[in-house]
C-alpha cells in the first residue's frame, strides 16, 4: 500500500518498455464492450459525443475504460481529464495505468505522465498541474473549483490539450448534481467528448434522467448486466446473511443531536464501544465457526486492532485458523516489540499466508478495502453497518469476483446488525444490480419525529395561560402531511470525498406546494 503521506502518485511511464510488456487480456465480455466504444469514438466521440459505459461492480469498469483510452484517444493524441468524487476511485484508476494495460498505446508518444489531484493527503494540489501532463485523475470538488477559479496549472494544462481533451467521469449518476453538470457542460461546449462510467444503466433513475440525457445524449454504448456475468461466471451469485446481534448501541440523545446533519459515519465512541463488546466479538466468531464449510475464506473488516486480536483468538480456540492485519498506527500497543511485530512486512507474511490458503480467516481493520488481490475470498464479514456507501462497496467488492477472474461460484455478504434505537438511513448494496444504493432492511414503523424539550412545552404552556395567541395561522397548518426525501451531495469532513445524503423534508399543509426541484436534488415524497 501506498504511504499517504508521501507524494506518490505522479508516475511517467516510458511507453517504449510498456508496449514491449505482456498487455492484459480482456474477457470476452470486456473485448466486445472495447469493440463498442472504438466504433462510437469513431464515429461521434472525436465530433464531442458523450455515452456511458455500464459495467457492474467487480466486472472491471476501470480497466475496460484504461484499455479504451489506450487503443483510441491516448494513441491519437488527446490528454485525460478523469473524474470521481472519492479519493479512492481516483488511486484505483492511478492504479490501472500499467504496462500492461497501457502498451497498446500506438508511436509516436513516447512517455505517459499521471498525475493525482485532489484534497487527500499524498495527493497534488491543483497548482501542481502541469501542462505536460497527459492524464489528470482528479476529484469533482477540486477539477470543478480549479476551473471556476480559472487556477493558472488547470487553465494551462486546458489549453496545452486543446481539441483534445477527453474526459472520463467516473460514477456518472453523480453527473446532474449542479456544479459537476456546470463543469462538464462547460467542457463540452468545447467539443469534448465524454465517457461516463457506471455501475448500472442509470438512465432507468426517473429523478435524473433528463439531465443525463442531456449530459450523455449518446446514451449507453457499451453495458453488460450483473445477472449476465453471473450466468456465465465472471461475477460471484451473492448472497446477503444478515444476523442480528441483539446488543443496543449506546447512543445518547445529546450525542445523536449533535451527530445529525455532520454527514460522518456514527462516532469514534460508539464505534469503540461496538468494537470493544466482548460478547458481540465472540457472537462473530461463533458465526464463521458454525459455517466454516459454507463461508470458507473470509475477509473480516473490524474497526479496532483490539477487535481483530479479539476475534482472532475466539476463532483460534475453535480451531479456525486465523490471523490479523492493522497498522501499528491503528494500535495503541504496550510494547515497542510489539508495535515492531505489526509493521508492513509482518503483515504482507501474514497476507501471503492468507493468498496461499494457509489461513481460512483474515480480519483486518479496514486495510484490505482497495489495492488487494485476493480473487478467491468467498465471504465478507462487515462487523458493523455503516452510513458510508463508498465503506460499503469497498468491503463487499472483496468477494464478487466469479470463477472465470479466479474467484467463487457462491460469495457470501455477512453483515451484523445491532438493535438501534435511532432512526439512522444505513448505506445498502444492491447484490443483483452491482451497485450501492439505500438500505432495504424493514425499518421501523414509527415516524421519524424526534423528542421535544420539555422546557418549550412549559414556555407554551405560559403563553396560553397569559392569553398570548399562540395559533397565528390556521391550526391545520401546523399539522404535517408527510416527508420528502431530499437528496444531495455533500463533501466529508477531513477529506475530498463526496457521500449522497438523504434528509427528510417535513411538508405542511399549508404554504407553497414543492414542485420540481430547480438544483438538481432529488425529492421524492414519503408519507408517514
Amino acid at each position: 500500500m501506498m504511504d499517504k503521506g508521501k507524494r506518490n502518485f505522479f508516475k511517467v511511464w516510458p511507453l517504449p518498455e510498456c508496449r514491449d510488456a505482456r498487455q492484459k487480456e480482456p474477457a470476452p465480455f470486456q473485448a466486445k464492450a472495447l469493440a463498442k466504444l472504438k466504433t462510437w469514438f469513431e464515429k461521434r466521440g472525436r465530433s464531442g459525443g458523450a455515452g456511458i459505459l455500464v459495467l457492474p461492480t467487480g466486472a472491471g469498469k476501470t480497466f475496460t475504460a484504461v484499455r479504451f483510452l489506450a487503443e483510441g484517444p491516448l494513441s491519437d493524441g488527446y490528454r485525460v481529464l478523469w473524474l470521481a468524487h472519492t479519493h479512492h476511485l481516483l488511486e484505483q484508476a492511478f492504479e490501472c495505468f500499467r504496462p500492461e494495460s497501457i502498451g497498446s498505446i500506438r508511436e509516436p508518444r513516447r512517455e505517459l505522465r499521471l498525475r493525482v489531484v485532489s484534497g487527500t493527503p499524498g495527493h497534488f494540489p491543483p497548482r501542481d498541474i502541469a501542462p505536460s501532463d497527459d492524464v489528470v485523475i482528479g476529484t469533482l470538488q477540486t477539477i470543478s473549483t480549479a476551473v471556476r477559479e480559472e487556477l493558472a496549472p488547470m487553465a494551462a494544462f486546458l489549453k496545452a490539450a486543446g481539441k483534445k481533451l477527453f474526459i472520463v467521469f467516473d460514477e456518472a449518476h453523480h453527473a446532474p448534481a449542479p456544479s459537476y453538470r456546470k463543469l462538464l457542460q462547460g467542457l463540452q461546449a468545447q467539443g469534448t467528448p465524454v465517457l461516463g462510467l457506471a455501475a448500472t444503466p442509470v438512465h432507468t433513475d426517473e429523478s435524473k434522467r433528463g439531465w443525463l440525457e442531456r449530459l450523455f445524449p449518446d446514451e449507453i454504448p457499451a453495458q453488460e448486466r450483473a445477472n449476465e456475468l453471473i450466468a456465465h461466471g465472471y461475477l460471484a451469485r451473492t448472497h446477503a446473511v444478515p444476523l442480528k446481534t441483539n446488543v443496543t448501541p449506546s447512543f445518547e440523545a445529546r450525542d445523536y443531536e449533535k451527530w445529525l446533519g455532520t454527514f460522518k459515519d456514527i462516532p469514534e465512541h460508539v464505534i469503540d464501544a461496538l468494537a470493544s463488546h466482548a460478547k458481540r466479538n465472540a457472537f462473530i466468531a461463533q458465526a464463521y465457526t458454525d459455517n466454516r464449510e459454507k463461508f470458507g475464506k473470509t475477509i473480516i473488516f473490524t474497526d479496532r486492532w483490539f477487535q481483530c486480536e479479539a476475534i482472532a483468538e475466539a476463532l483460534k480456540k475453535h480451531k479456525v485458523r486465523a490471523d490479523s492485519v492493522y497498522s501499528h498506527v491503528d494500535a495503541s500497543l504496550p510494547t515497542g516489540e510489539q508495535r515492531r511485530k505489526r509493521d508492513a512486512d509482518e503483515n504482507a507474511r501474514v497476507l501471503q499466508r492468507f493468498r496461499e490458503g494457509e489461513l481460512d480467516v483474515l480480519i483486518n481493520v479496514r486495510m484490505l478495502t482497495e489495492g488487494t488481490d485476493i480473487p478467491d475470498v468467498q465471504t465478507v464479514f462487515i462487523t458493523r453497518q455503516t452510513t458510508s456507501t463508498i465503506l460499503l462497496t469497498q468491503m463487499v467488492g472483496r468477494a464478487l469476483r466469479g470463477p472465470k477472474f479466479g474467484g467463487t461460484s457462491d460469495a457470501y455478504i455477512v453483515s451484523f446488525e445491532d438493535d438501534w434505537r435511532q432512526q439512522i438511513k444505513w448505506a445498502g448494496f444492491d447484490l443483483e444490480g452491482g451497485e450501492p444504493g439505500a438500505d432495504k432492511t424493514e425499518r421501523s414503523k414509527r415516524p421519524p419525529l424526534q423528542l421535544i424539550s420539555i422546557e418549550l412545552v412549559k414556555r407554551l404552556a405560559r403563553q396560553m395561560q397569559g392569553g398570548t395567541n399562540v395559533a397565528s395561522v390556521p391550526f391545520q397548518a401546523h399539522l404535517p402531511v408527510g416527508w420528502y426525501n431530499t437528496r444531495f451531495y455533500a463533501r466529508l469532513p477531513d477529506g475530498d470525498d463526496v457521500e449522497a445524503v438523504d434528509l427528510l423534508v417535513l411538508n405542511m399543509a399549508e404554504g407553497p406546494s414543492p414542485g420540481t426541484p430547480h438544483d438538481g436534488a432529488d425529492r421524492s415524497p414519503t408519507r408517514t
